[in-house]
């Protein structure tokens, strides 16, 4: 099951304003938006973000404008592996699940990844392979992600484990580092397209399982 509110909510409150600005901007995003998820095409996603972030003092609630952006990169990857993947019919491609990372002599913990292929149990994700997203890649952010995979690979050695972001903000140094730990970091923009090469890692990885 998809995530409870995804972007189209962000673009339907904007709606529901008495400001004649607000409205303007949710007709305006509300065009973009039908136009990539039909293409998909980088340019049409990136020309989406870059009109919220431009349209931040009207969107106005950071914590609104933050996930507003992330849950958009997160439909796209969705989107895009779901139109662009064969999965295996014993696996499904999930977004903003829980995921099974550990289990030991009864107990349980789950975490939440962004996306992720894996089996349907009943409470949860086993997941095969997990996604982390990032509109904005800094060290902070790639230091979470980091540990969520760490923990995940703890007792699910055979997993794998993607980040996938769109701007870097991050020391090259520690990205190199980080490389250790992620089985695929890829950038999503104009400057450096690497769909393609995400698409064909992802795609290796389902025919190990």
């Amino acid at each position: 099951m998809p995530r409870i509110k995804q972007t189209i909510d962000y673009i339907n409150e904007l709606c529901i304003s008495i400001n004649e600005e607000k409205k303007t901007l949710e007709k305006n995003l509300k065009t973009q938006y039908n136009k990539w998820i039909k293409t998909l095409a980088i340019e049409d996603f990136l020309t989406f973000i870059k009109t919220i972030k431009n349209n931040k003092a009207k969107i106005g609630v950071a914590q609104f404008f933050g996930k507003f952006r992330a849950y958009a990169f997160e439909e796209y990857i969705y989107r895009l592996l779901n139109a662009k993947i064969s999965i295996p019919n014993y696996l499904q491609l999930f977004w903003g699940e829980k995921c099974l990372v550990w289990s030991k002599d009864g107990e349980e913990y789950v975490m939440e990844f962004d996306i992720s292929i894996g089996r349907k149990m009943e409470h949860y994700v086993e997941p095969v392979v997990v996604f982390d997203s990032k509109v904005e890649l800094d060290s902070s952010r790639l230091k979470t992600a980091l540990a969520s995979f760490i923990i995940l690979k703890n007792s699910n050695l055979t997993t794998r484990c993607f980040l996938v972001y769109v701007e870097k903000m991050v020391d090259e140094t520690l990205l190199r580092i980080a490389s250790n730990w992620v089985d695929g970091i890829f950038q999503f923009n104009l400057e450096n397209d690497e769909r393609e090469s995400f698409l064909v890692n992802v795609a290796k990885c389902l025919k190990r399982f």
